[in-house]
């Protein structure tokens, strides 16, 4: 077998780490340098709107100093790299941390220590591990168990479950949503798409209304999580109000993707479980448009018979959209009729290559889009195929992230083991010849 060992392991004749005790030791590395740090750490975590929460407080706090962060790759496999990658400068670190089973949050609350806990909301999107609520709270609450007595936590007033995490912890608590009682109260959401999102905000300070650029109402989760988080953090309103009117949304987070001549799409394509379906498809419902259509694939996390999603996707679907695709494995659980099928109203591929080459055929340039999926099936590419020469329509490649993040997109599938072979090789070769360089620095006097 070919030594593919470092240099420096074949000299002094060490065998290769494997990879348990790599994630093993990189695990304790990142144990000892959170200690040093002398940022405040910001845990983000919630069933969902952990990664948009994520993503507008990274761009508020910016404002403020300099942000290091972890958006939406939020395991154990990936917080150590996060937490040995921060620069000894940084002034706040936020970090996204999901979970996937039970047992997953504990041993990332105790390497993140957070000095401040957000928590969205508490849902069944991971509903094949969890099965309730009540062990989604009790999961995601580990979170908030290790703050300091001299933390904070933000906390979602209109959720039980997530008000309920108040009772395993001694750090000060501040809560926002619509309940009348919360210190960050919701007044009003109102979007009326190409116009921004406006969200009213009333607090302790004063009332403030923050224009973003978010399709949907719902985005006031996020907007007012992250907004409350900032203020407590003592930032100047002002200031806040001004970053974001300078938002970028995150683009497969229900962002929208305009083609020029072509169609206009909503990108949701990170995950696709039961429980968000009916707001991505009230989205498209929300936005006046000619024409419209809904692309519906994988559907995941549902209880009980498998038609049952994809039944209530379709019908949901069918009061908003002039016509509604289904791709992947499950196209047979559409429940249209046969006129339906007949007059193109309904239309099934099987890959996402097939649907991509049906829209280019039929687009209009009136027309809005709808993607909806789980990252399994790659749906961005049939929006990307109106802005990139696409060439990779491998169904199911097996990477967790989106198609720009791999930027491989305009290969083909085939070549991509090829391209990550001389990626490495070329990083290889650019550190060996940084550390004679490196030397020579620490010589010099």
């Amino acid at each position: 077998m070919k030594d593919r060992s470092r240099p420096w392991r074949r000299r002094y004749g060490l065998k290769p780490l494997s990879e348990k005790l790599r994630a093993f030791a990189l695990l304790r590395i990142a144990h000892i340098n959170r200690r040093s740090l002398q940022a405040r750490v910001i845990g983000i975590t919630g069933s969902s709107g952990k990664s948009t929460t994520a993503s507008i407080l990274d761009h508020l706090l910016k404002g403020a100093g300099k942000v290091h962060s972890q958006i939406q790759f939020n395991t154990l496999l990936k917080l150590p790299g996060t937490i040995n990658s921060t620069p000894p400068d940084t002034r706040f670190l936020v970090a996204e941390v999901g979970v996937t089973t039970i047992g997953s949050m504990a041993p990332m609350a105790r390497l993140l220590r957070p000095d401040i806990a957000v928590v969205t909301k508490v849902g069944l999107e991971h509903y094949s591990a969890f099965r309730n609520r009540e062990t989604v709270s009790a999961e995601k609450g580990k979170l908030v168990e290790v703050l300091p007595e001299n933390g904070l936590a933000v906390l979602n007033a209109d959720d039980p479950h997530v008000m309920s995490m108040r009772e395993r912890t001694r750090a000060r608590i501040v809560t926002f949503g619509w309940a009348e009682d919360a210190d960050y109260r919701v007044m009003q959401s109102h979007v009326a798409y190409p116009d921004p999102l406006r969200v009213t905000i009333r607090c302790a300070q004063g009332t403030y209304e923050i224009l973003t650029p978010y399709p949907s109402k719902d985005f006031w989760l996020a907007v007012t999580a992250s907004f409350a988080t900032a203020m407590e953090l003592g930032l100047d309103p002002e200031m806040l109000l001004e970053r974001f009117a300078t938002l970028a949304p995150l683009w497969d987070r229900c962002g929208i993707l305009k083609t020029g001549n072509g169609p206009t799409f909503i990108m949701d394509t990170v995950k696709a479980p039961n429980e968000s379906i009916p707001a991505a498809i009230a989205t498209l419902g929300a936005i006046n448009a000619p024409y419209k259509r809904s692309i519906i694939g994988h559907i995941a996390d549902y209880a009980g018979n498998p038609k049952k999603p994809y039944r209530i996707a379709y019908e949901l679907s069918r009061e908003v959209a002039d016509q509604v695709i289904f791709v992947g494995d499950n196209i047979h659980r559409a429940p249209a009729t046969e006129d339906e099928r007949a007059n193109g109203t309904y239309k099934g591929f099987t890959t996402t290559k097939e649907v991509a080459d049906y829209i280019k055929e039929t687009a209009r340039a009136d027309e809005l889009i709808l993607l909806k999926g789980a990252r399994n099936s790659h749906l961005e590419r049939i929006g990307l195929a109106w802005t990139h020469e696409v060439r990779c329509w491998e169904q199911y490649c097996g990477l967790s992230m989106n198609c720009l993040q791999c930027g491989k997109v305009e290969v083909p599938f085939e070549e991509h083991a090829k391209m990550r072979r001389k990626d490495r090789r070329k990083a290889w070769f650019s550190r060996r010849r940084r550390q004679p360089q490196d030397a020579a620095e620490e010589q010099k006097p």
